[in-house]
Protein backbone atom coordinates (compact mmCIF):
# COMPACT_ATOMS: atom_id res chain seq x y z
CA UNK A 1 0.00 0.00 0.00
CA UNK A 2 1.38 3.48 -1.01
CA UNK A 3 1.58 6.42 1.38
CA UNK A 4 -1.59 8.47 1.38
CA UNK A 5 -3.82 5.63 0.23
CA UNK A 6 -6.94 5.11 2.35
CA UNK A 7 -7.09 1.51 3.61
CA UNK A 8 -9.96 -0.57 2.37
CA UNK A 9 -12.44 -1.28 5.14
CA UNK A 10 -13.98 -4.75 5.33
CA UNK A 11 -17.40 -5.23 6.72
CA UNK A 12 -17.86 -8.13 9.28
CA UNK A 13 -21.27 -9.63 9.11
CA UNK A 14 -22.64 -11.57 12.16
CA UNK A 15 -25.36 -14.02 11.50
CA UNK A 16 -27.53 -15.36 14.38
CA UNK A 17 -29.71 -14.04 17.18
CA UNK A 18 -29.45 -13.34 20.95
CA UNK A 19 -33.12 -13.98 21.49
CA UNK A 20 -33.87 -17.09 23.70
CA UNK A 21 -37.21 -18.83 23.71
CA UNK A 22 -39.04 -18.76 27.11
CA UNK A 23 -39.52 -22.55 27.01
CA UNK A 24 -35.79 -23.12 26.75
CA UNK A 25 -35.11 -20.85 29.73
CA UNK A 26 -37.70 -22.64 31.83
CA UNK A 27 -36.26 -26.02 30.89
CA UNK A 28 -32.77 -24.98 31.95
CA UNK A 29 -34.05 -23.58 35.25
CA UNK A 30 -36.01 -26.77 35.90
CA UNK A 31 -32.87 -28.86 35.49
CA UNK A 32 -31.01 -26.66 37.94
CA UNK A 33 -33.86 -26.87 40.49
CA UNK A 34 -34.02 -30.66 40.16
CA UNK A 35 -30.30 -30.93 40.85
CA UNK A 36 -30.61 -28.70 43.89
CA UNK A 37 -33.65 -30.65 45.16
CA UNK A 38 -31.82 -33.92 44.72
CA UNK A 39 -28.91 -32.65 46.77
CA UNK A 40 -31.30 -31.31 49.38
CA UNK A 41 -33.18 -34.65 49.60
CA UNK A 42 -29.95 -36.53 50.05
CA UNK A 43 -28.91 -34.12 52.76
CA UNK A 44 -32.28 -34.41 54.56
CA UNK A 45 -32.27 -38.19 54.35
CA UNK A 46 -28.76 -38.32 55.71
CA UNK A 47 -29.77 -36.01 58.56
CA UNK A 48 -32.83 -38.11 59.44
CA UNK A 49 -30.82 -41.30 59.27
CA UNK A 50 -28.31 -39.84 61.69
CA UNK A 51 -31.07 -38.72 64.07
CA UNK A 52 -32.70 -42.19 64.00
CA UNK A 53 -29.37 -43.85 64.70
CA UNK A 54 -28.85 -41.59 67.69
CA UNK A 55 -32.38 -42.27 68.97
CA UNK A 56 -31.91 -46.02 68.61
CA UNK A 57 -28.76 -45.77 70.67
CA UNK A 58 -30.30 -43.57 73.35
CA UNK A 59 -33.75 -45.17 73.51
CA UNK A 60 -32.91 -47.87 76.10
CA UNK A 61 -31.32 -45.26 78.34
CA UNK A 62 -34.31 -42.94 77.93
CA UNK A 63 -36.77 -45.73 78.73
CA UNK A 64 -34.78 -46.76 81.79
CA UNK A 65 -34.60 -43.17 82.98
CA UNK A 66 -38.37 -42.70 82.61
CA UNK A 67 -39.09 -46.00 84.37
CA UNK A 68 -36.62 -45.08 87.07
CA UNK A 69 -38.40 -41.84 87.84
CA UNK A 70 -41.80 -43.56 87.71
CA UNK A 71 -40.83 -46.46 89.94
CA UNK A 72 -38.61 -44.66 92.40
CA UNK A 73 -41.45 -43.37 94.55
CA UNK A 74 -43.31 -46.69 94.59
CA UNK A 75 -40.14 -48.64 95.40
CA UNK A 76 -39.20 -46.22 98.15
CA UNK A 77 -42.70 -46.48 99.56
CA UNK A 78 -42.63 -50.29 99.45
CA UNK A 79 -39.27 -50.37 101.20
CA UNK A 80 -40.50 -47.97 103.84
CA UNK A 81 -43.63 -50.06 104.34
CA UNK A 82 -41.48 -53.15 104.74
CA UNK A 83 -39.30 -51.43 107.33
CA UNK A 84 -42.37 -50.37 109.31
CA UNK A 85 -43.75 -53.89 109.17
CA UNK A 86 -40.50 -55.43 110.42
CA UNK A 87 -40.31 -52.95 113.29
CA UNK A 88 -43.92 -53.69 114.19
CA UNK A 89 -43.28 -57.43 114.16
CA UNK A 90 -40.32 -57.03 116.51
CA UNK A 91 -42.47 -55.10 118.97
CA UNK A 92 -45.42 -57.49 118.69
CA UNK A 93 -43.22 -60.52 119.33
CA UNK A 94 -42.75 -59.18 122.84
CA UNK A 95 -46.52 -59.21 123.47
CA UNK A 96 -47.57 -62.45 121.80
CA UNK A 97 -45.99 -64.85 124.34
CA UNK A 98 -48.12 -63.33 127.10
CA UNK A 99 -51.26 -64.15 125.10
CA UNK A 100 -50.16 -67.76 124.71
CA UNK A 101 -49.70 -68.51 128.39
CA UNK A 102 -51.76 -71.43 129.64
CA UNK A 103 -52.65 -69.65 132.88
CA UNK A 104 -53.74 -66.43 131.16
CA UNK A 105 -56.83 -64.84 132.69
CA UNK A 106 -59.44 -63.09 130.58
CA UNK A 107 -58.67 -59.57 131.81
CA UNK A 108 -54.98 -59.90 130.98
CA UNK A 109 -55.82 -61.43 127.60
CA UNK A 110 -58.02 -58.49 126.69
CA UNK A 111 -55.42 -55.96 127.87
CA UNK A 112 -52.63 -57.60 125.83
CA UNK A 113 -54.94 -57.87 122.81
CA UNK A 114 -55.64 -54.12 123.01
CA UNK A 115 -51.91 -53.41 122.97
CA UNK A 116 -51.40 -55.72 120.02
CA UNK A 117 -54.33 -54.22 118.12
CA UNK A 118 -52.59 -50.84 118.25
CA UNK A 119 -50.34 -52.13 115.47
CA UNK A 120 -53.34 -52.31 113.12
CA UNK A 121 -53.27 -54.67 110.16
CA UNK A 122 -49.83 -55.96 111.11
CA UNK A 123 -51.36 -57.62 114.15
CA UNK A 124 -54.00 -59.60 112.23
CA UNK A 125 -51.81 -62.67 111.48
CA UNK A 126 -50.82 -62.82 115.14
CA UNK A 127 -54.45 -62.78 116.26
CA UNK A 128 -55.36 -65.55 113.81
CA UNK A 129 -52.49 -67.63 115.15
CA UNK A 130 -53.65 -67.04 118.73
CA UNK A 131 -57.12 -68.26 117.74
CA UNK A 132 -55.46 -71.45 116.60
CA UNK A 133 -53.04 -72.14 119.48
CA UNK A 134 -54.28 -70.11 122.44
CA UNK A 135 -56.49 -71.21 125.32
CA UNK A 136 -60.07 -70.11 125.75
CA UNK A 137 -59.17 -66.77 127.35
CA UNK A 138 -56.54 -66.07 124.69
CA UNK A 139 -59.15 -66.79 122.03
CA UNK A 140 -61.49 -64.24 123.58
CA UNK A 141 -58.65 -61.71 123.60
CA UNK A 142 -57.79 -62.45 119.95
CA UNK A 143 -61.42 -62.01 118.89
CA UNK A 144 -61.53 -58.68 120.72
CA UNK A 145 -58.29 -57.64 119.02
CA UNK A 146 -59.64 -58.50 115.58
CA UNK A 147 -62.79 -56.49 116.24
CA UNK A 148 -60.65 -53.52 117.32
CA UNK A 149 -58.57 -53.64 114.15
CA UNK A 150 -61.71 -54.09 112.03
CA UNK A 151 -63.01 -50.72 113.20
CA UNK A 152 -60.17 -48.92 111.42
CA UNK A 153 -58.88 -51.45 108.88
CA UNK A 154 -61.73 -53.86 108.11
CA UNK A 155 -60.32 -55.05 104.79
CA UNK A 156 -57.30 -56.67 106.44
CA UNK A 157 -59.42 -58.49 109.01
CA UNK A 158 -62.03 -59.61 106.49
CA UNK A 159 -59.43 -60.94 104.05
CA UNK A 160 -57.63 -62.95 106.75
CA UNK A 161 -60.81 -64.50 108.14
CA UNK A 162 -62.18 -65.31 104.69
CA UNK A 163 -59.00 -67.30 104.13
CA UNK A 164 -59.78 -69.30 107.28
CA UNK A 165 -63.28 -70.36 106.26
CA UNK A 166 -62.23 -70.99 102.67
CA UNK A 167 -59.70 -73.53 103.87
CA UNK A 168 -61.20 -77.03 104.03
CA UNK A 169 -57.91 -78.94 104.32
CA UNK A 170 -57.79 -79.38 108.09
CA UNK A 171 -55.31 -76.57 108.61
CA UNK A 172 -57.44 -74.88 111.31
CA UNK A 173 -59.39 -76.13 114.32
CA UNK A 174 -63.14 -75.92 114.34
CA UNK A 175 -62.79 -73.34 117.13
CA UNK A 176 -60.83 -71.10 114.75
CA UNK A 177 -63.51 -71.52 112.08
CA UNK A 178 -66.14 -70.63 114.65
CA UNK A 179 -64.32 -67.46 115.73
CA UNK A 180 -63.71 -66.47 112.10
CA UNK A 181 -67.41 -66.82 111.26
CA UNK A 182 -68.40 -64.78 114.29
CA UNK A 183 -66.01 -61.89 113.64
CA UNK A 184 -66.82 -61.85 109.90
CA UNK A 185 -70.41 -61.05 110.82
CA UNK A 186 -69.55 -58.52 113.51
CA UNK A 187 -67.09 -56.73 111.23
CA UNK A 188 -69.70 -56.54 108.41
CA UNK A 189 -67.45 -58.36 105.94
CA UNK A 190 -70.11 -58.42 103.23
CA UNK A 191 -67.61 -59.48 100.55
CA UNK A 192 -67.39 -62.78 102.40
CA UNK A 193 -71.15 -63.36 102.23
CA UNK A 194 -71.02 -65.93 99.45
CA UNK A 195 -68.16 -67.76 101.18
CA UNK A 196 -70.25 -67.94 104.33
CA UNK A 197 -73.26 -69.19 102.38
CA UNK A 198 -71.14 -71.87 100.71
CA UNK A 199 -69.72 -72.84 104.10
CA UNK A 200 -73.20 -73.16 105.59
CA UNK A 201 -74.59 -75.12 102.64
CA UNK A 202 -71.72 -77.59 102.24
CA UNK A 203 -71.19 -78.56 105.90
CA UNK A 204 -73.85 -81.23 105.21
CA UNK A 205 -72.95 -83.59 108.04
CA UNK A 206 -70.66 -84.07 111.03
CA UNK A 207 -68.69 -86.80 109.28
CA UNK A 208 -68.14 -84.57 106.25
CA UNK A 209 -67.23 -81.56 108.39
CA UNK A 210 -64.55 -83.44 110.33
CA UNK A 211 -62.54 -83.55 107.09
CA UNK A 212 -62.37 -79.75 107.10
CA UNK A 213 -60.86 -79.16 110.53
CA UNK A 214 -57.92 -80.43 112.57
CA UNK A 215 -59.69 -80.77 115.95
CA UNK A 216 -62.62 -83.15 115.68
CA UNK A 217 -65.87 -81.57 116.95
CA UNK A 218 -68.66 -83.35 118.76
CA UNK A 219 -72.21 -83.17 117.46
CA UNK A 220 -73.09 -80.22 119.72
CA UNK A 221 -69.99 -78.33 118.57
CA UNK A 222 -70.78 -79.07 114.94
CA UNK A 223 -74.26 -77.67 115.51
CA UNK A 224 -72.74 -74.56 117.08
CA UNK A 225 -70.54 -73.89 114.03
CA UNK A 226 -73.46 -74.56 111.68
CA UNK A 227 -75.68 -72.17 113.63
CA UNK A 228 -72.97 -69.49 113.59
CA UNK A 229 -72.61 -69.81 109.81
CA UNK A 230 -76.35 -69.23 109.42
CA UNK A 231 -76.33 -66.29 111.85
CA UNK A 232 -73.36 -64.68 110.12
CA UNK A 233 -74.99 -65.00 106.71
CA UNK A 234 -78.20 -63.41 107.99
CA UNK A 235 -76.25 -60.56 109.54
CA UNK A 236 -74.29 -59.86 106.37
CA UNK A 237 -77.44 -60.11 104.27
CA UNK A 238 -79.07 -57.40 106.35
CA UNK A 239 -76.03 -55.15 105.90
CA UNK A 240 -75.76 -55.60 102.12
CA UNK A 241 -78.35 -57.78 100.36
CA UNK A 242 -76.67 -57.27 96.98
CA UNK A 243 -73.46 -59.03 97.98
CA UNK A 244 -75.43 -61.89 99.49
CA UNK A 245 -77.52 -62.82 96.45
Amino acid sequence: MADGDVPHQRTLEIHGTLQLEPAAVEARLKKIEDKLDAKSDKSDKAAWAWILDVLKTLLPSIVLAVLGFALKDSVDQALREREIQLEAVKEMEKLVPDLQKTDLVREDAQAKAAQLAAFGRYSVPFFVNILEVGNQNATVGAEDGLRMVARSEPASVCAALRTVIQNRSGLYRWQTHLSALEVLGQASCTKACRDVADYRDTMSSLDHYTLWVSAQPMATEYDKVSGQASDTFSRLQRVNPVDCK
